[in-house]
Formats: structure tokens, sequence, C-alpha cells
């Protein structure tokens, strides 16, 4: 251990031997330097010094906006977490669950990718507007769509007509409510509407959002015209198609020059209207194919677009309320057993489930350490039984979003009042903070949760076989259905 003579400049000791005043002034010094040694090695104590000039350019700031927003983004989601739980997941993963989750106002995002798309992208001169339709199927299907519909407009530099789509029936999931007008809900009765349109205003300022209902009073309308996406060579449906080598832009081009073409020569054209065109599109699952890029810039645009669509206050309220009840590290399962699994029957899944916690078990878990909490993603009660009793037979204790919450009957109700859909989003966010998920290749579900746990935004493989997992601590079951790899959930 160091005297506190040593810490004393030889001159110093000089000084305190040739007078009583220098002596004084020696003493002084060596309680500001004793002091000084002791602060710097306190836990969380930090001599602050400005080691860079201010920004000299808007790019600066920007930098420096994204990495404050980082580490505070990064802040608020682990104090959300009890001491004690917090998973091993990295701070990208972390600033997703805090962009579409928290129940707090999100820190500041800069989107880079984003930013970088809209910078770069010519935007129609025209006031052009995309209105996209088709969507339709469960909820991360939906996120999925609404990515394409918003990569479209970005890729095309035209502005967006805030889509409409149905929600499926919460007893018949079979249901897709497709053809029901009833059912439709517009976009801010599914999502967060004021944060995506502050982020796109922010970071993309030329891409204009309006409503639906806007249109035609008091926004006038010059044209209504559609593309068919069909008419693209050699597209089938949900098949992958565009990428950075057929990029969208150049069919969209051609063929809106084709619509411009026909409405020169209509006997009925009226060059005196003034107004905005509205392109009608189908917003088709699985369009683009974002990981043939080989600069990786696709794939991070994907991941940005995936964090301007987030979650309604009450399934992030109920989420806010529930995590912290999860008082010790936990593992999610999504257990797909509803009354529509058209994937793996509930005895294959319960089988694999409890192989694979087991096996996480022994690879990530602590000798003689209590196991952790299951969370139980799933939402058929009954079905949540049998697991329960099941798993409860070896060793592990299982929880779900009911159980945790029966001791507050406000949280019980505010559960039990959303859509099945809705429901599934209080699981998903759950499931992102897991400390190791598991679920089936062939559910949209388990694999959007897959992909936003990974530090890149694209599941690697299982966290059993690859070399290095980025800390995502994933695995899904591969049911027969998932044969190709699913690039654009």
């Amino acid at each position: 251990m160091l005297s506190r003579t040593r810490l004393v400049p030889f001159r110093l000791q000089n000084i305190i031997m040739s007078s009583r005043r220098s002596a004084i002034l020696a003493a002084i010094c060596l309680v500001f330097i004793f002091a000084l040694y002791h602060l710097s090695n306190l836990p969380g104590t930090a001599i602050v010094t400005e080691l860079n000039p201010p920004a000299e350019d808007a790019k600066a700031n920007d930098a420096k906006a994204t990495t404050i927003a980082k580490i505070e983004s990064t802040k608020a989601v682990a104090i959300a977490q009890p001491t004690g739980t917090e998973s091993p997941l990295s701070p990208e993963v972390l600033t997703y669950f805090d962009q579409v989750f928290s129940e707090g106002k999100p820190a500041r995002y800069d989107f880079p990718a984003l930013r970088a798309q809209c910078e770069h992208t010519k935007w129609a001169e025209d006031e052009v507007y995309l209105q996209c339709g088709g969507m339709s199927a469960g909820l991360t299907s939906i996120m999925s769509q609404l990515k394409v519909c918003l990569k479209m407009a970005v890729e095309t530099g035209t502005s967006l007509v805030l889509p409409a789509m149905p929600l499926r029936d919460s007893k018949n999931l079979k249901e897709f409510n497709f053809l029901n007008g009833d059912a439709y809900l517009t976009y801010e009765e599914w999502f967060d509407a004021s944060h995506l349109i502050e982020s796109i205003g922010r970071v993309c300022p030329k891409m204009k959002i309006i409503h639906p209902i806007q249109l035609d009073n008091p926004i006038e309308v010059k044209n209504k015209w559609s593309i068919d996406i069909g008419k693209a060579p050699g597209y089938k449906a949900f098949s992958s198609y565009f990428w950075a080598g057929r990029p969208f832009r150049a069919f969209f081009e051609q063929q809106y020059a084709e619509l411009e073409g026909m409405a020169a020569m209509s006997p009925n054209r009226n060059e005196s209207k003034k107004g905005i065109t509205v392109i009608s599109i189908s917003s088709s699952f699985l369009l683009f194919r974002i990981t043939d890029d080989p600069t990786g810039q696709e794939l991070k645009l994907w991941n940005d677009l995936g964090q301007l669509i987030r979650f309604r206050d009450a399934p992030r309220k109920i989420i806010g309320q529930i995590l912290p009840l999860l008082d010790r590290p936990f593992y999610g399962v999504h257990f797909r057993a509803e009354n529509d699994t058209i994937w793996s029957s509930p005895e294959a899944q319960l089988k694999v489930d409890l192989e694979g916690l087991d096996q996480a078990w022994t690879k990530y878990g602590t000798p003689n350490a209590q196991k952790p909490l299951i969370y139980l993603a799933c939402g058929d009660q009954d079905q949540i039984e049998k697991f329960s009793t099941a798993a409860m037979a070896k060793g592990w204790e299982v929880t779900h979003k009911w159980k945790l919450a029966e001791s507050n009957p406000e949280t019980v109700k505010m559960i039990n009042d959303l859509a099945f859909d809705f429901q599934g989003a209080v699981d998903m966010g759950i499931m992102i903070k897991s400390h190791f998920f598991m679920g089936i290749q062939g559910s949209a579900f388990s694999s959007t949760v897959g992909n936003a746990r990974d530090v890149t935004g694209r599941y690697r493989g299982s966290s059993f076989t690859v070399y290095d997992d980025g800390n995502a601590r994933t695995h899904l079951f591969n049911d027969g259905d998932a044969s190709t790899y699913a690039c654009c959930l």
C-alpha cells in the first residue's frame, strides 16, 4: 500500500522541511492530492474533462445526439429491470425495446440508416403519396408489411397516407377480416402515430404524412392511381423479390410514367384540377430481399424502420407494470398452441421446449443456483396450464401475464380488454427482455422476437450452435414450415 509520503513530490518534501510557512502549504497540497487520489477510486466517480471540441457541423451534432440517445436508452431500460435481473442483451436491443415498448417517452434516437437513405433519395417533384393496402393477418405480420410500406415510400421519394389494417377476430384467429370494412383500424388505432410522424419529420423531413380522413377535404386530390406489384416480371406472392440489384424504385418509376402517359391521353383530362397524386399499392408480405445487399445498408434501414413502429399506451403500460414483478432472471417461451396453429402441434412444441429449457440451463446457467422463471407467451389459458404442469414435473416454475397481474385487478382488466393481437404485444415486449428466448421458425411472432434480440436485427441462428450469438440468447425450433430464411420479418 502506498504511503502518504510517496504521494508527495520530492520538491514538496524539501519545502516542508525548510520553513513553517512551507509546511502549511505542503500540508494543504498533501490533503488535496490525498483527497483526489481517493475520490478517483470511488465507484461511480470520475473526473470529467472536455475531451472533444464543440461540434462544428450538423453531422457531428447528430453523431453526438445518437451516442447520448443510446446511453440514455440503455440507462432507462436498465432502470425498469429489478436489481439482479438484468439480461445480457446488447445496447442495440435495449434501444429497440425503449423505442417500441417503453412506458414513458423513449430516448431520442437518430435513425442513422433512415436519415442517410432520405438524404440520398431523389424526392418526387410533384406531391405523390403512397396509400398502402393489402395488409392483414396477425400483429407481427402486419408490422412487417408496414415496414414494406415505409421502405417503398422512402426508396421512391414519395410521401405517405397513413394505412388502415383489419384487426383479426380474437376468437377465430383464422378470420383475418380482410373483407370486413368494420374491422379496419387506422394506423393510430394500431400504433403510436405521433412517434412515427415526429421521428419521420425529424430525420426524413421531405416525406409528408397525412391521415386518410384528410383526402379530398381539406387536401385536394388530383389523381387517384394504383400500381399492381403483380406486374413485376417473375414476381410471386409471398416470395421476396426486390433487392439491391433489382430495386423497387426502378419498377415504381416505370409504372408511374405509364400512368402519367395514360392520363395525358385521357379525353376526360382536366388540366385545371390541382392537388396531390395518391398511388394505391399492395404492401406485400416478404416483398424485399433485405439480406441480399452486400453492404448491409438495407438491413440497417430495415431495422431503423422497425423502430418507427411503437405500440400504443395500453400494452406499453401493462409491460411497465409486469416487468418489475419478474424478480429473478427468466426464460421466455413462445408456446404457439392457440386454436389456429398450423405449424407444430402443442404436444410437439411442449416436448422440444422442455428439452430446450434444460439445454439452455446447462449451457448458460450456474450450477446449484435457482433455475430461472419461465415466462410463457400464449393466448390460451388451458394450454398454459398444460405447459405449466409438465414443466413443474421437470423442476421449472412457469408464469404468464395473467398470473403476474393477478394481484392487481386493474391490470388484469387492462389485459382482458385488449384484442388478442394487442395482448400479443404485451408478450412480445417481455420476450424481448428475457434472458433466453425460445420459439418456432414458422411463427412471425417468434421470428420477429428472434430478429429483435440480435444486435444486427437478424436472427443469426441458434444460440445452442453458433460460435458467437451476439448475446442474443435465442433458439428457434424448425417446425418444418421454415425451409427458407425469412428475410423480411
